[in-house]
């Protein structure tokens, strides 16, 4: 609709929305600031609503046929306030779903409000067959500092703080979880902690360990009798 001719050639204008524009390039809007601030909140609308679509469709996409279900679970979780019955509905749907990372921090919070240590060793023993032993290794030094027993939690401890250097650590763990079965011929822990020892150039407790070792024979199996043979070769060249 031709309206006004054009300041710089004089041509006739033409009018699009609220602005008139010339063929030879001049324009002006005739917006009002609050017509502008209402195309803003708009436009500024569409876009929120359309990140909180795609925000929804994500969250279908993630949990599945679980989403509405899984939603009071997570915010028990994250408000601390989660009880055996709820956690245990939380971990059996990241479970089926894969989605491990979910499992461990879902314990971790049960754990801050239930204080079970029998929670913080299954913790850790799930970080550790993820090989995710950094975090099994924290798991593992609050499970003791809290007085954890487990001769289990102790002898996978060991091996983590022995991979990671730490060979005086790794020894008492070892030390520990022998002592706790003192009868009993624990082969792993044991050719593990005899290895450590000799590795480390700590033949005086080899030898030792070997003595307390020999009445144990008699009632333990060929393996142990072939280890024994190979730690006094070591221990005696």
């Amino acid at each position: 609709m031709n309206i006004l001719n054009c300041p710089v050639c004089s041509a006739k204008v033409q009018k699009a929305g609220h602005t008139v524009f010339c063929a030879c390039g001049w324009s002006k809007s005739f917006n009002t600031p609050a017509s502008n601030h209402m195309q803003k909140n708009v436009t500024k609308g569409l876009i929120i609503a359309g990140l909180g679509l795609m925000a929804g469709f994500a969250y279908l996409g993630y949990w599945g046929g679980n989403s509405l279900t899984i939603a009071p679970l997570k915010v028990r979780q994250w408000t601390g306030s989660l009880d055996q019955k709820s956690f245990s509905e939380l971990k059996r749907i990241c479970m089926g779903l894969k989605k491990y990372d979910c499992v461990e921090k879902a314990t971790e919070s049960y754990f801050q409000s239930s204080k079970d240590l029998a929670i913080l060793e299954e913790l850790g023993h799930f970080q550790y067959r993820r090989r995710k032993f950094q975090s099994a290794e924290k798991t593992y030094n609050l499970y003791f500092t809290n007085k954890g027993r487990s001769v289990k939690t102790a002898y996978n401890y060991a091996k983590i703080l022995e991979s990671a250097g730490k060979t005086k650590e790794a020894l008492s763990y070892y030390q520990y979880a022998l002592s706790a079965k003192a009868d009993t011929v624990q082969i792993s822990v044991m050719r593990s902690y005899i290895d450590l020892l000799l590795k480390s150039g700590n033949v005086a407790q080899a030898k030792k360990e070997l003595l307390q070792l020999e009445p144990l024979l008699k009632r333990a199996g060929s393996l142990v009798q072939q280890e024994y043979d190979r730690w006094n070769k070591q221990v005696n060249g």
